[in-house]
């Protein structure tokens, strides 16, 4: 039987990010008035990593911690690191934003990509070891709907317009399937207008092809 990783999502949304920020960054002249759409997403992406980081270690890591501290110890260093790495980018896009003299600005912007391509590094690395090594020790322990509770904790804890920003990118990180299935899931369970504004999402981020499929798939074409 399959079971529920309750990281699939959210982490596909999180690369997501990484994928399409990194392009951003490596497309951006620094000392161009352009650049601050790019420091922006960067900020936001820095920002939906570190609340991620706390979700875990508030809401999944204490479960694992009786049955395997060392783990548990290993992925809140892990964490420790991210936050340091992010902590660098803060710093390096505060120098770029009170730099006044463009060729300033490009050497902090270049400064900029190398620690995001750290950071990307880092983080695909960690998440990878999440859905590989801490997601067994969930399904070890916990059933299905004990890990969907966990979730659902996080979910609770988020502010809703912070929740509907990490839904968007997880619309346009999924596959039709995983995309069909959370639509379907709101049918069934959530208020008609949560549910109109993930359709009116999926609408807005999905090509017509995909979209033509998910609709199908949910029988709304």
């Amino acid at each position: 039987m399959q079971r529920y990783n309750v990281f699939n999502q959210i982490h596909k949304g999180l690369r997501g990010m990484l994928y399409n920020t990194a392009l951003q960054i490596q497309q951006t002249d620094f000392a161009a008035p352009e650049a601050d759409a790019t420091i922006q997403q960067l900020e936001q992406v820095l920002l939906f990593f570190d609340t991620h980081a706390e979700h875990e270690d508030g809401f999944i890591l204490p479960h694992i911690k009786k049955h395997n501290p060392q783990l548990v110890d290993e992925l809140e260093k892990d964490h420790d690191v991210d936050h340091r790495l992010t902590q660098t980018l803060f710093e390096s896009i505060e120098a770029w934003k009170v730099a006044t003299q463009p060729d300033q600005k490009e050497l902090i912007g270049q400064r900029i990509f190398f620690a995001f391509n750290e950071f990307i590094a880092f983080n695909l690395y960690h998440m990878n070891k999440e859905e590989n090594v801490l997601m067994y020790q969930l399904w070890k322990h916990y059933t299905d709907a004990e890990i969907h509770q966990m979730e659902g904790n996080i979910i609770q804890s988020i502010p809703p317009q912070t929740l509907f920003a990490e839904s968007r990118w997880m619309m346009r990180s999924i596959n039709d399937k995983e995309v069909t299935g959370w639509l379907s899931g709101m049918k069934q369970s959530a208020p008609a207008e949560v549910f109109t504004s993930f359709l009116q999402m999926a609408e807005d981020e999905l090509s017509p092809e995909r979209l033509a499929r998910v609709k199908t798939a949910l029988a709304l074409a």
